[in-house]
């Protein structure tokens, strides 16, 4: 009998995470499968579970170096479950992924994309951008537990749109869940579930393409982590950016050829927007809907210290493309990006007059310790799920 839900945890050098975030997922739920895809040269996770007979974990060493893209489907591989959702090794799930993975079931749902309601900061985490966030607290927000339908294909043509500017609202597998029968109908029809240099990104967007039925959950069902280590962490300390060639992440990717269509630089928006393309590169009417202008334009917002690297993509584009159509194109990501930032600063001084309600829970040391606090404080706000018996 398959387990109800393979939880996936790729892993690599960072052992003080991944150990409580084994043993907080193993907590969440007896219906879940943990399996851990380790790559670290090291073996420091084994020995913590030593002695312990844990049919539920399986700890996966592949023996040589992966890419983190050939780390996931190498976990993927062996996971069994009839729903799987991929989580960082500083990650936590909720008890109520068991729930709503039943009615996934019952009601024949292909993909599930969830709000992050609760967030938890390592006690590692700094940050010396703008986030706000302190280490070793758990950050809730408000949450209303309601599970709604979307059309998959339309969040993938806004992504297109807005190139370089991540998963928005696709479902995933990273940070989301999906059913066994659509990975099988993905890996049959694609050869793989992620590719890329961002297995987030590719996933998400095959997902989008091949899912007949997607929902939104607004509840914390996953937990995302930061610490010092983790992309979200990096991001924080400004130290996201960098020669692509010279990235240990990139580094790892044998034979790499890069899209001459993206800034050959590592970023945020040029990653994103590589493995974004590489899922729809042979789908043509899907790539026509690819955005360029807007993809080069948040590279010379964020990163201007490679405008020529950027803007030599955009000749090239414009050649390819036709000038006037390039310039209109231009014009209006500009167009919309700047509606977007004007939008978003309004949001923010009208958000200074509404109360917040925010709560930050402190002094919380690990992920065992964050599930313990989080499941307390979701059973003393007595917010449920709304599952529905039709699933409409």
């Amino acid at each position: 009998m398959r387990p109800l839900v393979s939880v996936i945890i790729p892993t690599h050098g960072r052992p003080e995470c991944a150990v409580s975030t084994i043993r907080a997922v193993l907590a969440a739920s007896g219906e879940l499968e943990v399996v851990v895809s380790d790559t670290s040269s090291e073996d420091r996770i084994t020995p913590a579970f030593a002695g312990q007979d844990i049919a539920r974990l399986k700890l996966l060493r592949p023996g040589e170096p992966l890419s983190v893209v050939d780390n996931f489907n190498f976990a993927l591989s062996h996971a069994s479950g009839e729903y799987l959702a991929f989580i960082g090794d500083d990650d936590l799930v909720s008890p109520q992924i068991a729930e709503i993975a039943h009615w996934g079931i019952a009601n024949q749902v292909d993909a599930f994309s969830f709000t992050f309601p609760m967030l938890y900061y390592w006690p590692t985490f700094s940050s010396t951008t703008r986030w706000k966030a302190e280490g070793s607290t758990l950050v809730v927000s408000d949450f209303d537990g309601r599970i709604t339908p979307f059309d998959a294909k339309s969040e993938l043509s806004a992504a297109l749109r807005n190139m370089g500017s991540g998963v928005l609202g696709m479902p995933r597998a990273y940070a989301g869940m999906i059913s066994r029968s659509l990975v099988d109908r993905i890996i049959a029809t694609h050869g793989a579930l992620f590719g890329g240099v961002s297995p987030d990104i590719y996933s998400a967007a095959l997902i989008s393409l091949e899912s007949k039925k997607s929902y939104h959950v607004n509840f914390p069902i996953v937990v995302p982590g930061a610490c010092a280590g983790s992309t979200s962490g990096k991001s924080a300390r400004g130290r996201h950016v960098g020669g692509l060639r010279d990235n240990a992440h990139i580094g790892a990717f044998k034979n790499l050829v890069w899209d001459e269509r993206v800034p050959e630089y590592y970023s945020v928006p040029t990653v994103w927007g590589y493995s974004l393309l590489k899922g729809i590169e042979d789908k043509p009417q899907w790539l026509r809907k690819a955005d360029f202008s807007m993809l080069y334009l948040r590279c010379l917002i964020s990163d201007p210290q490679y405008k020529d690297m950027v803007l030599q993509c955009l000749k090239q584009h414009a050649r390819t493309s036709g000038y006037i159509a390039t310039g209109i194109e231009f014009f209006g990501a500009t167009v919309r990006e700047a509606t977007r930032i004007g939008r978003m600063l309004v949001k923010r001084q009208l958000n200074r007059f509404k109360p917040d309600n925010t709560v930050v829970l402190h002094d919380v040391a690990d992920t065992e310790q964050a599930f313990e606090v989080a499941s307390q404080y979701i059973q003393k706000l007595g917010k449920k799920l709304e599952l529905t018996k039709s699933g409409s």
